[in-house]
Formats: structure tokens, C-alpha cells, sequence
């Protein structure tokens, strides 16, 4: 008698979604080989292995089909300007840009035009992540060089932008506004 007992293999990392793994192994990862033909795809026959990899990116983060194709059209008009392909990061970012994340540039803008209106006011922020990102790389623009500050910025923009398609991005928090202190406070000490 045989008793082995068989075992679940869990991955901690949940499995990519495989419409989108078939999407990008059919049609991004030979669209973005044919957009930027001076990129090394290293794929040595197992383009289901990069498939894969882009997808697991977009996992959990409400990415659909649409917004795919439409981050592929994005990556092909960058082609124009850029040398290499994107990786699974930038395409998340550009997938979430698709679904309606503000880029970098828009943010940067963003945060420079309030930063002249509104100096030393309370600011109207458009999004959640621009306000996080403004917290985020303020204080750092006075002691930094402008090159480091614009990279620090892409790179807080990065991590910000798994927040925003988890969805786990923090709102706006609220003003504080002044209220008067109680009258018996005035008698004390």
C-alpha cells in the first residue's frame, strides 16, 4: 500500500491573470519586439516565462484588456523618442496610466504651478498621488541637486503608483480648521 500524501503547492505570489498573460505573449511582447527593434529580448523560446512576468505586475490592480492595448499604443508613440522597450514596471505604468492615473509629467506640473499660485496657502490638489508625491519630494528639492530630485521624484512616483492600483492610496487628508478655544480654558493656569 501506497500512502503518499500529496501536497498543495502554494505560491505566495497569486497566479497572473491568464487572459492577460495570453494577451501579452500574443500581442504586446511582439508588438514592443517590433516597436524597438535596437532592444535586446532575450526570450530564448519562453515568451510565456516574460508573459508572465508583464502580467504578474498587473495583478490586483484592476488593469483590464482595454487598458493593455491602450498602454501598448503608448509604448509605441514612445518608441518614436526612446531607445528600449519597456519593462514590466514602466508597462504597469503605463497600463495605469491608461486607466486614469496622472503621469509623472502631469504630477510635476502639477506640483510646480501650485507651488507658484498658492505659495504659503493651502493648495487644491487634483489627485490623491499628486498630493503624496508633493509630500513626498518637497522638502527634498531646497538640499538636492535638480537631476537627483527629478529622479527621487520618478522614483517616489513609482511606488506611489503600486498604492494607486492596489488602491491603497491614502485621500486627501482633510484641512484643519481653527476653532476657538472653550471659554473655560481662559481660567486655566
Amino acid at each position: 500500500m501506497n500512502n503518499q500524501l500529496s501536497t498543495l503547492h502554494q505560491d505566495s505570489k497569486p497566479q497572473a491573470n491568464s487572459v492577460l498573460v495570453k494577451i501579452i505573449g500574443g500581442e504586446v511582447l511582439p508588438a514592443l519586439k517590433a516597436y524597438y527593434p535596437n532592444s535586446d529580448f532575450n526570450w530564448r523560446g519562453n515568451l510565456t516565462l516574460f508573459a508572465n512576468e508583464y502580467a504578474s505586475q498587473l495583478y490586483g490592480m484592476g488593469i483590464i484588456a482595454k487598458h493593455v492595448r491602450m498602454a501598448l499604443e503608448a509604448a509605441r508613440i514612445r518608441s518614436a523618442s526612446e531607445r528600449h522597450a519597456p519593462n514590466p514596471i514602466e508597462f504597469k505604468i503605463l497600463c495605469l496610466q491608461a486607466r486614469g492615473m496622472p503621469t509623472l509629467e502631469q504630477c510635476m506640473s502639477e506640483i510646480s504651478e501650485q507651488r507658484i499660485k498658492n505659495y504659503g496657502k493651502d493648495k487644491e490638489w487634483s489627485e490623491p498621488l499628486v498630493y503624496w508625491l508633493n509630500q513626498q519630494i518637497a522638502a527634498a528639492r531646497a538640499t538636492l541637486a535638480d537631476n537627483a530630485w527629478q529622479k527621487m521624484a520618478k522614483d517616489r512616483y513609482t511606488n506611489l503608483a503600486d498604492k494607486y492600483g492596489k488602491g491603497e492610496l491614502e485621500p486627501i487628508p482633510l484641512k484643519i480648521e481653527f476653532n476657538e478655544p472653550p471659554a473655560y480654558l481662559k481660567y486655566v493656569g
